[in-house]
């Protein structure tokens, strides 16, 4: 028996970028790799040229494809589609557009559900309520309904991240499976040309053996940025040979900013601006330490941290509210608590004084992302066709 088409439901896909979008097509080509039929159906313009993704997989542009006219336009092509069909939906609320609240669009899939087999990833669960805005509690109530009713719509549910299980364990009141973890994988390579590196090394580090650089990688939200500058501070002042490396979009504008506002990082902070993916990795793999702080704690949907355990790396990162045991249970980072921004530092020091205990970090760190994280898992659990035990290997959800 044939396996049924996958059609990927996406507020983003190459060449737009975003997390997402680079997740998208890397689940899009291991699927396809394993003999799957692949569609990835996202907003944008159709072009009526041949598809414009990986071999195997058909990219579909549909103009407002989460509008009701675009819904339209939707169902009037899958209906063309062969079936079986399995749509997959990458939810975060924002991605559906409508400022966060299209509840038309999770209806749909909810109706479409009689006809196809509708399956929901969950990168984000919906928007917290407050105190400080109150009129965005408005957008927190109504992002609980979409997510009540895509819990019953689907026939299994995935989750970036197994604290989510106790966000949205509570809205299955319309039904709907065991809610499953699904790893995010590295949208960087494992960069294995040690040339490269030992280029990026001697570029980073200005030539001389006795620099030690600190690498961070990332897109420089506001959430982030003062964990950084924190972080970059306390080290500076307790170490001169230390230089900071800073990868990824929005690098450069966050270093300008450093230049200009904190003369102890004067001259010791360099960004790479968003350079291309195997440069990232290769940048990673030069740096001595990788530094990964989160506001809300390290979790498994976090590519940036992806990125540095694929490479073997050595990272230090934070743990927080929103942190799952599998990040103080086993072997592969170093952590701090969030908002210790001296502890994150002492991480980093000891690492630094412990050639083999870094050594070792790195190796664990790519060992753990090769049980849990790589593509084959995700494909693997993908492919699987009905909801079962929770997959060996994964993190236990809270």
């Amino acid at each position: 028996m044939n396996s049924p088409a996958v059609h990927i439901l996406t507020g983003e896909y190459p060449p737009q970028p975003g997390g997402v979008s680079d997740y998208c097509e890397q689940v899009a080509t291991g699927l396809a790799e394993q003999g799957v039929p692949v569609h990835v159906w996202s907003p944008g313009t159709p072009s009526g040229e041949a598809p414009d993704g990986p071999p195997g997989v058909h990219v579909h542009r549909v103009a407002g494809l989460f509008s009701l006219r675009g819904l339209g336009r939707l169902a009037r092509a899958l209906d063309r589609e062969p079936t079986p069909r399995v749509l997959l939906l990458q939810y975060a609320p924002n991605a559906l557009g409508s400022r966060g609240m299209n509840m038309a669009a999770c209806l749909w899939l909810l109706i479409r559900s009689r006809r196809d087999e509708v399956r929901v990833m969950f990168h984000e669960p919906y928007f917290y309520f407050g105190v400080r805005h109150l009129h965005r509690n408005v957008l927190a109530v109504v992002q609980r309904l979409m997510a009540v009713v895509l819990l019953g719509a689907s026939r299994l549910v995935y989750l970036s991240s197994g604290t989510w299980e106790r966000y949205l364990s509570h809205y299955m009141w319309l039904g709907g499976r065991q809610l499953m973890w699904l790893p995010i994988p590295a949208t960087v390579p494992r960069c294995d040309d040690d040339v490269a590196v030992r280029r990026c090394r001697a570029e980073l580090s200005g030539g001389d053996s006795a620099v030690r650089v600190i690498g961070h990688f990332g897109t420089y939200g506001a959430h982030v940025r003062p964990l950084l500058e924190s972080c970059f501070t306390e080290l500076a002042g307790l170490d001169s040979r230390l230089r900071f490396a800073c990868l990824g979009r929005n690098s450069s504008a966050f270093v300008a900013s450093l230049d200009a506002r904190v003369p102890g990082l004067r001259g010791r902070v360099v960004a790479s601006g968003g350079v291309e993916s195997r440069q990232v990795a290769a940048r990673l793999r030069a740096c001595d330490v990788v530094v990964q702080p989160f506001a809300d704690g390290v979790t498994t949907r976090r590519t940036s941290l992806m990125a540095s355990l694929v490479n073997g790396c050595p990272t230090v990162t934070t743990v927080g509210s929103l942190t799952e045991p599998i990040w103080v249970e086993e072997d592969g980072v170093a952590v701090a608590r969030v908002g210790d921004a001296a502890g994150l530092a002492s991480r980093v020091l000891e690492l630094l004084a412990d050639d083999a205990r870094r050594l070792a970090l790195g190796r664990a760190g790519a060992d753990l992302y090769d049980r849990r994280f790589a593509l084959r898992h995700v494909v693997r659990q993908l492919t699987t066709a009905s909801a079962g035990p929770r997959p060996p290997g994964a993190p236990p959800l809270p």
